[in-house]
């Protein structure tokens, strides 16, 4: 992969080109938050998270987001791209993507969906 400078100045990684139906094969659904583990296991600091994705299950993922406070997620709706195959974190089955942008200082920050969105709605 090559770099590019953008007009601000920021690196950008330039990444190969794929074709939309690779995008569309990818189903994303909203989800809520119903538990939060500590993940000490891990490599880098994260969590377990569970999530309800209505007609899709409760499926579970290891998320680097250890700058939320575990309570303040429950509840809370998140997207997540659910037919990935499961993939072993530090012996943890991680079966789903929870989505988010990086703010400037690295974080992951959770992609929310639209107000009167549900568990189980398809992202698209």
């Amino acid at each position: 992969m090559s770099a590019t400078q953008s007009t601000e100045g920021s690196e950008e990684k330039a990444r190969e080109k794929i074709d939309a139906g690779q995008f569309f094969a990818c189903e994303l659904r909203v989800g809520r938050v119903v538990e939060v583990e500590d993940f000490p296991e891990a490599r880098k600091p994260a969590y377990k998270v569970s999530v309800d994705f209505g007609p899709a299950g409760v499926l579970r993922t290891s998320a680097q987001v250890t700058h939320y406070e575990p309570e303040s997620l429950l509840g809370d709706l998140v997207v997540g791209v659910v037919n990935l195959k499961a993939k072993r974190i530090a012996g943890f089955p991680s079966e789903f993507l929870l989505l988010g942008s990086y703010d400037t200082d690295g974080r992951a920050q959770l992609l929310v969906p639209a107000k009167g969105a549900a568990p189980g709605d398809l992202v698209g």
